[in-house]
């Protein structure tokens, strides 16, 4: 069943409790029958007593129950008090209900539907002069009212029901899961001191809040997807665009990472994307992670966190209903398992509109689905590493093209993870250059350990040397691209081989040791010029 394609809404309306405080109509009807002589006792339990079996309470057989236990007391006087009563029936109704009625009576469909004695509850109803609001008011005696709904759910796709008794909902739910379900708790009746169950959509205490969910049931959504251009965000999109939900999405990129195959893919399946650069909040996440780092040097939690907290900014300033994203339950230990999942949703301030399309039916339902925004039965339940269902859908959608999991963060990658961390214990205050250097060379650090000059060193002088050795021609091009002054760039004159930069942390003297060792290094990864005794050096320094 496709909500979506559904304009018409159905709210099915509880009575009393609801738009109508019975408390307020018991107290002000236990005050007029005392003036005819019913005691308070007498009035408690002959109105328990006239329920029977059942809650429908039986105003005819409480006056029976009175006259009965005081003879004196008559029951034609019982019930002219008890109709003057009900001419005061408007005053019992909550205070918004008739703002609400009225704003909202052309605009949907209104249903009432209550419980109890069928002739009391229709005078009462009709005494309050809400009649003209509803287009159709039904009288039941099924307390979990599931046998009259069966008549009106056939008529519409989208309804919802609004009821103080929270069993009721959930024998409603459990029949027609297709139905919003909204608890109202006004603090009166039976149940003012049940919590509602995780079952039920929604609690409220007044209309006024259930304008508000019925404003946002009415809207076509957008969402904001958190968007790699892998497989799994790719299919998120494709699952969410069939539900005639209007998607855009939301790349970042990174020293770590960037946003080129998100370019490609977005462009493949249609999907306009913001390129968000957010390189240096996720280099302080990377440098001290809240919640740790993975197998390498990626603080996997703290990355989402962050990525969200940013979606919700550009969600909210641009008008998006809520965020999705690719993630699967289980396909990467640290951050998707239901733990983390949970956790980076309440830390990125998304609880409840964070929807994983991908393993939506194994996590609670978002309020996307809950409004019916998205149909929760056309989500999927996909777990754990195996990507055999993802493939097979790629080959449903046509989409012939997509990365590898896992390969757009060099973070994952083990050896750059090393030297990233070798460099952050070194010297924690690097920067982008340093990080781009990482990408390239052999890297050997050295350390200042003459122990008899540790005294006479001056301040100036480095506590460590990098030496970085280009592998290739394209490699020494970017080294020199990215030398900064300070640092010592060395190549030999005669002979093919790699340029080498030697780097000091902080920006100090570099020694002559460290200059002897990077010659050495140099010709030694030259093959034509390795064991060579004639090798010529130039030396310089980046001014």
């Amino acid at each position: 069943m496709n909500f979506q394609k559904s304009r018409t809404i159905t709210a099915v309306f509880d009575f009393d409790h609801t738009l109508f405080s019975s408390k307020s109509f018991y107290r002000v009807l236990k005050e007029n029958f005392k003036r005819l002589g019913v005691e308070e006792e007498l009035f408690n339990k002959s109105f328990e007593e006239s329920k029977g079996k059942g809650r429908d309470y039986k105003p005819k057989r409480q006056f029976r129950l009175i006259h009965k236990a005081k003879p004196k007391i008559k029951i034609k006087d019982l019930q002219v008090c008890f109709k003057r009563v009900l001419k005061e029936a408007p005053r019992f109704l909550y205070k918004e209900v008739i703002w609400f009625l009225k704003r909202w009576e052309n605009k949907i469909n209104l249903i009432l539907l209550s419980y109890g004695e069928e002739r009391f509850q229709r005078v009462k109803i009709s005494s309050s002069k809400i009649e003209k609001y509803f287009k159709k008011i039904i009288i039941t005696k099924d307390i979990n009212k599931t046998k009259p709904f069966k008549k009106i759910f056939k008529k519409h796709e989208k309804i919802v029901v609004i009821e103080d008794n929270p069993n009721a909902l959930l024998e409603i739910k459990k029949n027609y899961p297709y139905v919003i379900t909204v608890r109202i708790n006004r603090g009166e009746g039976k149940y003012k001191d049940l919590l509602t169950d995780k079952r039920i959509d929604f609690s409220i205490k007044n209309l006024k809040e259930f304008s508000e969910i019925l404003k946002k049931i009415q809207k076509k959504p957008k969402t904001l997807l958190l968007f790699s251009g892998g497989l799994d965000s790719i299919l998120a999109a494709k699952i969410l665009m069939e539900q005639n939900i209007k998607v855009e999405g939301i790349t970042f990129k990174s020293y770590f990472f960037d946003a080129e195959q998100a370019k490609i893919s977005a462009k493949e399946i249609g999907l306009p994307i913001k390129i968000i650069d957010f390189s240096q909040e996720h280099l302080a996440i990377v440098k001290k992670p809240k919640y740790g780092y993975g197998k390498g040097a990626n603080p996997c939690i703290d990355c989402h966190i962050l990525m969200l907290k940013r979606a919700k900014e550009f969600a909210r300033k641009h008008g998006f209903d809520f965020v999705s994203t690719g993630e699967v339950l289980g396909e990467r230990p640290m951050s998707q398992n239901k733990k983390s999942l949970k956790l980076i949703e309440e830390e990125s301030s998304l609880k409840g509109y964070l929807l994983r399309p991908l393993s939506a039916k194994l996590l609670e339902p978002t309020i996307p689905e809950r409004l019916r925004w998205v149909d929760r039965t056309r989500l999927l339940d996909i777990s754990g590493k195996a990507r055999k269902r993802q493939i097979e859908m790629a080959k449903e959608y046509k989409i012939k093209t997509y990365p590898s999991p896992g390969g757009g963060c060099l973070l994952t990658d083990l050896e750059f993870s090393k030297r990233l961390k070798e460099l952050l214990k070194i010297y924690p205050q690097f920067q982008e250059n340093d990080i781009q250097l990482l990408k390239v060379g052999r890297h050997f650090w050295e350390r200042f350990q003459n122990k008899q000059k540790i005294k006479q060193r001056k301040a100036s002088q480095a506590k460590w040397t990098k030496i970085i050795v280009g592998r290739n021609e394209k490699e020494n091009k970017k080294i020199k691209r990215l030398s900064q002054r300070g640092d010592v760039l060395i190549e030999m004159r005669n002979y093919p081989g790699p340029l080498s930069l030697i780097r000091s942390y902080p920006k100090g003297k570099i020694s002559k040791e460290i200059l002897e060792k990077t010659k050495k290094l140099t010709q030694y990864y030259s093959p034509k010029a390795r064991n060579k005794k004639d090798v010529v050096f130039k030396i310089w320094r980046v001014q």
